[in-house]
């Protein structure tokens, strides 16, 4: 989502090119309406002059009564669409010198032409407008403009405010359910547009939750069942290995000697076991190790991104939950790793310190040195005995400490799996005297699976 800056200052650009466009339009037409006013001026003071005989004051201004209603001239007027001037009169002067010049403004209401007989002033032509209104039809138009500005710069804030940064909170909220990067649910609003959206969404969160409990669950009786059945056949596959040996050589027989078909047969006898000893190996580790669902998908990003994720996550949570949260960047590095496997790892992390801690207090810091990068989390409550510290990222284990708290064991699991696939690993350190624990998690540098 672009930032309000970003989309403010087109906006911006947008009415200062109508603000000045607009003016130069209207100037252009002021001017060629004063254009056409000046040429009827010009005609009518041409036909003035060719008809005067005398300057009289009582004779100029009948030739200009009958000049004003000159068909012609008014034909000629109204088809080019000039503005007629509201009253013509005639001023004498005594023989002034034809250096006399007159000073015409373009916003005066009156324009004074000169008349000359014998290159002497005789009189003045006055052409008098009614005052048009130009310059304050430009300041309503110009009015008019920034009270559109306005006016839509205060729909631009309100879609922002109301629709755009709301949607941009929601848009990220499918992408990390899909990545179990989720901590919390979206918080409710009385937003009309997003609030059945919101409502529809966290049911969502809920059922994939539940689903999640209980593929888990399933996962773990899965993995006990063929655990089970897997320790069932090593014996069996052990105790036909030993008599497979047995006959091979010649253990049963009267005089020691092995026969040699039955060696034969006992070899293939001990292969097969082998072979089944091995597949039930493998049965077990597919079993533990298929309730993982990660690929690495290697991309660049900041530390600063993983506290921004970390605050945006957990800050309103625990800020209700009353527990003090800090989270510490040595500098801001730039990481090359999978960003959402981390966010999964920090996110187990932190849900572990939230659920088995005492609210004293978590903290998270990210560091970057010569070996790599380290994420640590601590916090302090009831820490797990130190003979069961091995065991914390066994599958579907839980510790002592977890008898009241609900869970399924796979979340540590899950974890150092993902930590693995990103060629780091998951440390732990405790101090039961102090009640304090904590997860170191590795992640060397620059490193792709998929190499």
């Amino acid at each position: 989502m672009k930032r309000p800056g970003k989309l403010f200052i087109p906006l911006l650009f947008l009415f200062v090119f109508l603000f000045i466009v607009s003016n130069a339009v209207f100037t252009s037409l002021i001017k060629e309406r004063s254009d056409k006013a000046v040429i009827y001026m010009n005609r009518f003071f041409q036909c003035l002059e060719e008809q005067a005989e005398d300057s009289d004051p009582e004779h100029m201004e009948e030739l200009i009564n009958t000049l004003y209603h000159d068909s012609t001239l008014l034909a000629e007027a109204r088809s080019e669409g000039v503005s007629l001037p509201d009253r013509i009169y005639y001023l004498p002067a005594e023989g002034k010198n034809r250096d006399l010049s007159l000073l015409n403004r373009g916003n005066e209401n009156v324009k004074i032409w000169t008349l000359y007989r014998e290159d002497r002033v005789t009189g003045f032509v006055c052409f008098e407008y009614r005052d048009p209104g130009y310059g304050k039809l430009r300041i309503l138009m110009n009015l008019c403009l920034a009270a559109a500005f306005l006016i839509t710069l205060a729909v631009w804030i309100y879609i922002h405010a109301a629709v755009l940064r709301p949607f941009g909170k929601l848009a990220a909220y499918p992408e990390k359910m899909s990545r179990n990067e989720l901590s919390e649910k979206l918080p409710e609003t009385k937003n009309r547009l997003f609030g059945r959206f919101v409502w529809g969404i966290n049911m969502l969160s809920d059922r994939l939750e539940k689903n999640k409990k209980r593929i888990n669950e399933l996962s773990r009786d899965h993995l006990t069942m063929m655990t089970t059945i897997a320790h069932g056949i090593k014996t069996p596959v052990a105790n036909i290995k030993l008599y497979a040996d047995a006959i091979r050589t010649g253990l049963y027989q009267p005089d020691g000697k092995a026969n040699e078909k039955d060696a034969e047969v006992a070899e293939k006898i001990g292969k097969n076991a082998d072979d089944v000893a091995e597949l039930v190996k493998e049965l077990i580790e597919k079993a533990s190790g298929g309730v993982i669902d990660f690929e690495p998908e290697i991309s660049s990003f900041y530390l600063n991104e993983l506290e921004t994720f970390l605050n945006e996550e957990f800050s309103n949570r625990l800020q209700m939950l009353r527990i003090p949260f800090t989270v510490e960047t040595g500098h801001n590095a730039l990481v090359k790793s999978d960003k959402s496997g981390i966010c999964r790892i920090l996110s187990q992390l932190m849900e572990n310190a939230i659920k088995y801690g005492n609210g004293e207090g978590i903290s998270v810091s990210l560091e970057k040195d010569n070996d790599g990068y380290c994420f640590i989390v601590k916090n302090k409550g009831n820490v797990p005995g130190e003979k069961e510290l091995p065991y914390l990222f066994n599958s579907f284990w839980r510790g002592s400490n977890a008898s009241a708290v609900p869970g399924s064991g796979i979340g540590l699991f899950e974890a150092r799996e993902i930590a693995r696939k990103l060629y780091g690993d998951i440390y732990v350190k405790a101090d039961p005297d102090a009640g304090e624990i904590e997860f170191d998690v590795f992640i060397p540098p620059e490193r792709d699976p998929s190499l």
